[in-house]
């Protein structure tokens, strides 16, 4: 399968036109005029704990709570099929309306299709953030402000939106173990001052009980830990299988140079894998590069995986004045990665160079740069490593 993409491809966030044909399976419901008095909340409920809770606890905080899930699987999905069905009991119980939004189209072209075709480049897509940018606050926050008269959306991150004399600010969950401010780098400042994060405030035990108190359908569904597009006991590998054609290249020693094997393509690997690589070696060895236009995948110890810098693009700043001098920071690479000190120096073209204090391993391009402030409680900006 041909795949017309370059590698310096990055996905747009879809036209005013194109989110509109998504709405028009939609609009044959009847849209609620919002109630006299009250603020109006579209609630995005994934049919999960922590968006239920969202509903339940802005309901008794006095708004005006519609519930809306976007359709996003074309055929059968556990997270998308019993999601929609547990989000709508959920809106039942709670006496709310709920809206289901058919975005099936624009999720196979702007997720999923992304997401073949990061790997086809030699990068690890991150989906979640992606479909947080271009689906939550793109395609559903334009459907609940244009369609629902919506005066915040709202959803079940974990993160806080705090309110500062120069604007919102996107801070770190008060539980760091569960802080999701991370994934939200693609929103916007406009974005952040209509959106509402109320988990930021909680821990997941006290959300969990809180759901069960209340026998809110989706008290007990387990986290989803996977890609909701993967079926279920599939790799992200034999999944890509399906759409990408083998193209074997050589494995080469990232140290010596030394051709040390073969591998059938370029998408069953990513920066920092240690297992599948499908070497047997004393010691063990790590991918630490990936060159999709030869088709070449390096490995070596653990300590070539050490990078002193990166830089990232499209990036996207969440305060009053983008910078444009070099400033100090804490980076973030990964979503479980700790935040380490970093010199960022702003570049032209949407672009930043991090220099990392110490040399970090497996910067991955395709992933997410997040960059913090020095007390490591708001996140300023991010973008995607390159």
């Amino acid at each position: 399968m041909d795949l017309d993409i370059t590698a310096d491809d990055h996905p747009k966030m879809p036209t005013e036109a194109e989110v509109a044909s998504c709405f028009a399976a939609s609009a044959h419901k009847e849209v609620k005029p919002a109630v006299s008095g009250k603020t109006r909340v579209s609630v995005l409920m994934s049919g999960g704990v922590d968006s239920s809770t969202t509903a339940l606890l802005l309901k008794q905080a006095g708004y005006d709570v519609v519930g809306v899930t976007g359709w996003l699987i074309k055929s059968g999905s556990r997270c998308c099929d019993t999601g929609m069905i547990d989000a709508a009991k959920v809106a039942e119980q709670l006496g709310i309306d709920h809206h289901a939004v058919d975005l099936r189209e624009m999720f196979k072209h702007q997720i999923i299709d992304q997401f073949h075709e990061s790997y086809a480049v030699g990068k690890t897509p991150l989906p979640c953030s992606l479909c947080n940018t271009l689906v939550k606050w793109g395609a559903l926050f334009q459907y609940s402000k244009k369609v629902l008269a919506a005066d915040y959306i709202a959803t079940g991150h974990y993160a806080r939106v705090v309110q500062k004399e120069d604007g919102a600010a996107l801070a770190r969950a008060l539980d760091r173990t569960k802080d999701q401010s991370y994934v939200l780098w693609g929103l916007t400042r406009d974005q952040l001052q209509s959106t509402l994060l109320p988990l930021g405030d909680y821990t997941k035990e006290e959300i969990r009980k809180v759901a069960s108190e209340h026998e809110l359908a989706s008290a007990n569904r387990p986290d989803s830990q996977d890609l909701c597009f993967i079926p279920k006991g599939t790799t992200a590998q034999e999944y890509l299988a399906q759409f990408l054609d083998e193209q074997p290249g050589p494995l080469v020693d990232a140290v010596t140079g030394a051709l040390v094997g073969e591998h059938k393509g370029t998408h069953n690997f990513t920066v920092g894998q240690r297992r599948g690589i499908g070497l047997s070696t004393p010691e063990p060895v790590y991918v630490t590069h990936i060159d999709p236009e030869s088709r070449t995948v390096y490995v070596g110890p653990k300590e070539a995986l050490l990078r002193p810098d990166l830089t990232a693009s499209q990036v996207n700043w969440l305060v009053a004045e983008p910078p444009t001098e070099p400033f100090h920071a804490l980076a973030k690479i990964r979503y479980n990665s700790a935040t380490v000190k970093a010199m960022v120096y702003p570049l032209p073209d949407a672009a930043v160079r991090v220099v990392f204090e110490d040399p970090q391993p497996a910067v991955t391009p395709g992933q997410v740069l997040g960059i913090y402030d020095e007390s490591d409680t708001f996140l300023t900006g991010g973008g995607w490593i390159d």
